[in-house]
């Protein structure tokens, strides 16, 4: 399809912010000069080319180097919403981790602040992994993020929460998350945590929304003939056709490129049919379900002969029951 329009659509959330449909993320595994020198570059293409999101977090090191592009892109500040997320230490003063973020990107306010994970550890230099029952839990890190809404930071949210963690917020918070950013794909769809965010209000963002497992030529995602066919109907790239079905189920999404021709095609959404959504739905069903963060290595950890995330087990996150099914 020649001249697909690049995608200036918004979704509105709960404090009357307009959040964009499409964003760039910034996580990279290397952090050398040239890593950051190229990172720098792709985001003032990105918002050169019509972005007007950035997602960025503390963990990934790029805090500096977004905020230096963002200031050398020539956009106004006011017309870009950046979202960043802090780490598991910071769980006992989000307020420190908050100025930290604003320092790091040196820019006056940030748009969204997400708990990157529920799961919290104690303070550097320790960082010793907590349980979900040990202080601070997800609550009492919740009721200081309330205190920080304000001119320096516009909106709190999460990441990597399911209904059953949010329940846990939602009973007690006097503010309802603004955002909810979780893995969602074709093989992993969340088809029942989506709607019940949209049901409390909460916006949901996609992270690795083109992800499945692999790189770009095993990923089921790319390479399987419902991918590649529905490519060649409407057009456009596989990727592409991921980012289109999370948009139109109400996601924003937030591709990672460093190509330039890359990141102006992944704003060049088209529209899918039902009959195509419905295929893709069943991905999980047809091609195999894949959940990226049972791999993410470096995160996981054996506490009591268990596997867990950083002491947490996937009942305790809500991805699972006790008989191992799939809850989100």
């Amino acid at each position: 399809m020649a001249d697909i329009p690049v995608c200036t659509k918004t979704f509105p959330l709960n404090n009357g912010q307009l959040m964009p449909a499409v964003g760039l993320g910034t996580w990279q595994g290397g952090y050398g000069t040239k890593d950051t020198e190229a990172l720098e570059q792709s985001i003032i293409d990105a918002l050169q080319s019509g972005y007007r999101l950035i997602d960025t977090a503390q963990s990934y090191g790029v805090e500096s180097v977004v905020g230096r592009a963002i200031r050398n892109s020539g956009v106004p500040r006011s017309e870009i919403t950046v979202v960043t997320k802090f780490w598991g230490e910071w769980h006992h003063d989000p307020a420190a981790a908050l100025q930290i973020s604003l320092d790091a990107l040196d820019i006056e306010y940030v748009d969204v602040f997400l708990m990157h994970w529920p799961w919290a550890t104690t303070p550097a230099p320790e960082k010793r992994p907590l349980r979900k029952s040990e202080s601070p839990t997800i609550v009492e890190t919740w009721k200081l993020m309330e205190k920080l809404v304000g001119p320096r930071c516009r909106a709190i949210g999460v990441s990597n929460f399911t209904q059953k963690t949010l329940e846990e917020i939602l009973a007690e918070a006097s503010v309802v998350p603004a955002v909810n950013q979780v893995e969602v794909h074709a093989l992993n769809p969340n088809h029942n945590l989506v709607p019940y965010c949209e049901s409390q209000r909460i916006h949901v963002m996609g992270w690795s929304t083109m992800g499945g497992g692999g790189d770009k030529a095993s990923n089921p995602m790319h390479t399987h003939k419902l991918f590649q066919g529905l490519a060649q109907k409407y057009g456009c790239s596989t990727g592409v056709i991921s980012l289109s079905w999370a948009v139109q189920r109400g996601i924003t999404v937030i591709p990672k490129s460093s190509s330039k021709a890359r990141i102006e095609e992944n704003i060049k959404l088209v529209t899918l049919d039902l009959l195509d959504m419905a295929k893709i739905n069943d991905a999980q069903n047809t091609i195999k379900r894949f959940r990226i963060a049972d791999h993410i290595t470096p995160l996981w950890m054996e506490m009591d002969g268990k596997p867990t995330m950083q002491g947490w087990s996937v009942v305790d996150f809500g991805w699972e029951d006790e008989q191992g099914n799939w809850l989100a």
